[in-house]
């Protein structure tokens, strides 16, 4: 950076205040010349001190004095350096009060408050330099709050000198303007350091059994040819990496090794490490190719399985992901599904995380890396000093000594450490964070711009987007980064050395520039494009919130963080999703009309989740943002109905709902949901013919708004619903046909519409073929661990097998899916299952059974299908003769007889609120069959269930009627 102007730039500084207690008291008991020159002196030994430990006195406020510690340059004992020059300071005013008091009758004493932070540091050529920000604010106000005396320290300056001072905790602060309480403690006594250590690289030192755990473990995977999951945990900069790069150079020529890198950036980058791992190779499958084109991919499902075959192919092979504890949770599923799946292929999965890594993997080999001991850490910082010439004329035994102390057990920071020993002005660094800030501080103008803009790229980066970003060929400054190993070279560009290096580069550099790199980013020199958006834009509102291009870019982060949530729930992709449109919703500003669709779309994937409550909340949350909105309101009472119609006993309020909708003719969201209560109210009454009509109602509204989310799930519905409703099932096979078509690449959507079709198709005779889709469905529901999908599937196996005629397996499957729906929380369609299971147990001549779960069936409102089922049932036992084994008369069985009458009368009239045909051919079929065993006439009932068999095209029910009627 180069000019005349004034320079700014963002820095983290220690801040330090001291002034003078009492000085009303003297000035009204001196005389104005005796008080200025006992003030001189005050000035000058404080001057003095500041001075003489490198800081830089910014300003004079009244009798207090403003010094800064990391102007011009940062070292990495700024805080030390700061306590040293307050407790001189104060020993000076302390000595010259002894040196007046006895001929002047006062006593002189002061306090100091000292802070650490960022702030922004303006300097123009020639001038003094000014520090801006809260940091200066916080240091001031501990100075106030300090005693007679005492020195406060904030609490990063805390941190900073604590191996270096003894200092006291006091009682959190409450300090003028602060919202919070201020956690400070009292400086007691402070010792400088005496060393100046450097240093280089390491070898592999106090991880050797690791090694040996990590080479074991390779080889049981070989031996067994097996996928085995190890976990490496640790702290940043405790030797993770390293130990893995040792691992990895002691394998085998010949075998493969993939790594990848999660991001901290987290939100929607689900498979950004598969991405890094596929990108060197010359792969043919389509779903990893697109997958590494950037392209829009396939579901979940399919990635996983593309990424299995991947490395069963590639087979020995060592998978290497690092930074898991940044991972999304859809990855994390897809290490436990590798880590289970793949039982016949040499695969191992190294894993490289923080400790905040929950547990996943089941049988995961974990090792946790401390602290290494003492003798360890003396060991390496040996080798550390050994491998740099330049480090040959110290004193390397109490060099050794001290850094081994000073690191913690952290080879990281044993080594940045000694690279900064010998330079000039430094000494023994207190943090990570403030040695990392000196080191920067070490650059070139040069190196300094091409590495802030590598940190805004992020973790890795290439050379084509540092030239964007720069303007200028980087290449010299990066050969020159490479050399001071703060970056290397990976596959494709480059990386950080250290994690922790970018994240600081990154929070020293001016907001204003990563504001406007971030948005340069976006406009395509990444595949990030809605992390970077959201970046620019939360950056360019908090140092230019009267931006006129704020709003324009705020809109385009929140639709590319709309828009990847979108497709994130297209391929059921959950987490992602619901990450991607909560962060999109509070970016949008409040008052867009945007949020009444976003809002449905994260209802909708709570509910898909389970989480029922957090479905409602989301809507909550958008009435907050668009209050007094007729139309959201309207959207939002709407898909509220829809959450608890299965869970509320109160009718839903359709009457009320459309009587709104017909003041706004034109709301065609609010009318596209209205249509999906409707059809689901019509389905609960029976009233299949109309639910139908107000999903293709729903469906020419969604067409009208170009939604094709709301479109694909009125499209599902309608599929599912020609299972039921009068549509013959040759029609309703054409559409399951143009379905499968429309969802060829999209399995989870695919799911329901192969389940209609086995049951049309079983309808119409073709079980074999029905039986070929349900397995197909069950495989991807399986794999979608799509878990009331796959109850579905086991339903219909039931319902297909019963018109199959094979009772006792259609009994088991109607059982397994009841117990899964009630374990879910379903229980009326659970229930409904349960007598669906005693009638097919009643067909295998188990009457006592079918008659002991009719007895045991939940009281209360059924489904109607239940209550059907339950009326033709008990009829069917009565008609039959009653239990086996108990002894009946005459009269008994006119009893019984005139009792199945009633109870098929009943079944009958219910009928009237349903126009679904195969429902009306069961129960007229079991009227039929009652009255063939009272003796009366069954041709009325059987011609009847005949028709509305035919009414359908459901040849087989017809079938079976037929042959029935033949018979004596």
């Amino acid at each position: 950076m180069s000019g005349r102007g004034p320079r700014h730039t963002r820095r983290n500084v220690v801040v330090l205040f001291i002034d003078i207690v009492g000085s009303t008291e003297l000035a009204e008991r001196l005389d104005p010349e005796l008080l200025l020159r006992i003030l001189e002196r005050y000035y000058d030994a404080c001057r003095g001190a500041i001075l003489a430990r490198g800081g830089v006195v910014e300003k004079y406020i009244g009798d207090a004095i403003m010094a800064v510690f990391g102007v011009p340059a940062a070292r990495e004992d700024d805080a030390l350096r700061a306590a040293l020059a307050a407790t001189e300071a104060m020993d000076s005013v302390h000595r010259l009060s002894e040196e007046i008091a006895p001929s002047m009758g006062v006593r002189l004493d002061a306090h100091c408050g000292i802070a650490y932070g960022a702030v922004m540091v303006v300097s123009e050529p020639g001038s003094d330099v000014r520090v801006i920000g809260d940091t200066v604010n916080t240091a001031a106000r501990l100075q106030s709050a300090a005693g007679d005396g005492e020195i406060l320290l904030g609490e990063g300056a805390a941190r900073l000198v604590r191996r270096h001072a003894v200092a006291d905790e006091v009682p959190p602060l409450r300090l003028k303007g602060k919202r919070d309480p201020v956690r400070a403690w009292r400086l007691v006594a402070v010792e400088p350091d005496r060393d100046q250590p450097e240093g280089d690289a390491i070898p592999l030192i106090g991880r050797e059994a690791d090694l040996d755990r990590l080479t074991l473990l390779h080889e049981q995977v070989a031996r067994e040819r097996r996928c085995r999951v190890a976990t490496v945990l640790g702290a940043p900069g405790i030797g993770k990496s390293r130990l893995v790069r040792e691992f990895l150079r002691g394998l085998p020529a010949q075998e493969t090794v993939l790594t990848g890198r999660c991001s901290s950036y987290g939100i929607g980058a689900t498979y950004r490490p598969i991405t890094e791992m596929i990108e060197p190779l010359d792969g043919d499958d389509p779903t990893l190719r697109a997958l590494a084109d950037g392209q829009e991919t396939p579901g979940t499902a399919e990635i996983a399985r593309a990424v299995r075959a991947l490395f069963e192919r590639l087979a020995p092979v060592v998978v290497v992901l690092d930074n898991l504890q940044w991972a999304e949770p859809t990855l994390l599923d897809l290490v436990e599904e590798c880590a289970r799946e793949l039982t016949g292929a040499p695969v191992l999965l190294l894993c490289v995380a923080r400790p905040e890594l929950p547990a996943r993997c089941d049988g995961s080999t974990t090792l946790e890396l401390g602290p290494l001991p003492p003798a360890a850490m003396e060991r390496l910082v040996a080798e550390l000093c050994a491998a740099r010439a330049d480090v040959t004329a110290h004193d390397l035994g109490t060099l050794h000594e001290d850094v081994a102390a000073r690191a913690d057990g952290n080879p990281l920071f044993a080594e940045l450490m000694l690279e900064t020993a010998g330079e000039d002005g430094a000494d023994l660094p207190p943090t990570i964070q403030a040695l990392l800030g000196a080191r920067l501080d070490l650059l070139g103008g040069a190196e300094r711009e091409v590495l802030e803009r590598a940190a805004t790229i992020g973790q890795t980066f290439t050379a084509g987007q540092l030239r964007a970003l720069l303007g200028d060929d980087p290449a010299p400054a990066v050969g020159d980064l490479l050399r001071e190993r703060l970056i290397r070279r990976v596959p494709g560009g480059f990386e950080f050395t250290q994690t922790l290096t970018r994240e600081i580069v990154y929070s020293l550099t001016r907001k204003e520039s990563r504001a406007d790199w971030h948005r340069a980013l976006a406009g395509g020199l990444t595949q990030e494009a809605g992390m970077h958006l959201l970046a620019a834009c939360r950056l360019t509102r908090e140092v230019r919130p009267g931006d006129p291009l704020l709003p324009e870019l705020t809109d385009r982060a929140a639709a590319s963080l709309i828009s990847d949530g979108g497709q994130a729930l297209h391929r059921k992709d959950l987490p992602a999703a619901l990450a991607l449109l909560e962060q999109g919703r509070e970016t949008l500003p409040p008052g867009r009309d945007e949020h009444r669709s976003l809002a449905v779309r994260i209802s909708d994937a709570r509910m898909l989740r389970g989480e029922a409550p957090r479905a409602l909340t989301a809507l909550d949350r958008a009435e907050e943002l668009l209050p007094g909105h007729p139309r959201n309101a309207l959207t939002c009472a709407i898909q509220r109905e829809i959450l608890t119609l299965r869970s509320s006993a109160r009718a839903p309020l359709l009457v009320e709902l459309r009587e709104r909708l017909d003041h706004d003719p034109g709301d065609d969201l609010s009318w596209c949901r209205f249509h999906q209560l409707e059809a689901l109210v019509r389905i609960e009454a029976g009233g299949l013919g109309a639910a139908e009509r107000a999903l293709r109602d729903g469906l020419e509204r969604a067409r009208a708004m170009g939604d094709r989310y709301e479109e694909d799930r009125l499209l599902i519905g309608l599929c599912e619903l020609v299972q039921w409703s009068p549509t013959p099932v040759a029609q309703g096979l054409e559409i399951a046909g143009e379905l499968m078509e429309r969802f060829a690449g999209d399995r989870a959507l695919l799911v329901p519409v192969l389940v209609t079709r086995a049951r049309l198709l079983a309808l119409g005779g073709s079980l074999d073929a029905a039986r070929q889709a349900l397995g197909v469905a069950d495989g991807y529901a399986a794999e979608l661990r799509l878990g009331l999908a796959a109850i579905t599937v086991t339903q219909v196996r039931g319902l297909v097998e019963a018109l199959g005629g094979r009772h006792e397996q259609a009994e088991l499957r109607f059982t397994e899916a009841a117990r899964a729906l009630r374990a879910a929380g379903h229980a009326a369609p659970a229930a409904t299952l349960e007598l669906y299971a005693a009638r097919e147990a009643f067909h295998q001549g188990k009457a006592r059974q079918a008659a002991a779960a009719l007895e045991q069936a939940p009281e209360g409102p059924r489904q109607l299908r239940a209550e059907l089922v339950a009326l033709t049932l008990e009829a069917a036992i009565a008609a039959s003769g009653g239990l086996p084994g108990t002894p009946r008369t005459d009269a008994a069985r006119a009893r019984d007889s005139e009792r199945a009458r009633r109870l098929l009368t009943r079944a009958v009239d219910l009928l009237a609120s349903t126009d679904d045909p195969c429902l009306r051919g069961d129960v007229l079929f079991e009227v039929a069959r009652t009255d063939r065993a009272a003796g009366r006439d069954p041709s009325p009932a059987a011609l009847a269930a005949r028709a509305a068999y035919l009414s359908k095209g459901a040849a087989l029910p017809v079938r079976a009627v037929d042959e029935w009627m033949g018979e004596p």
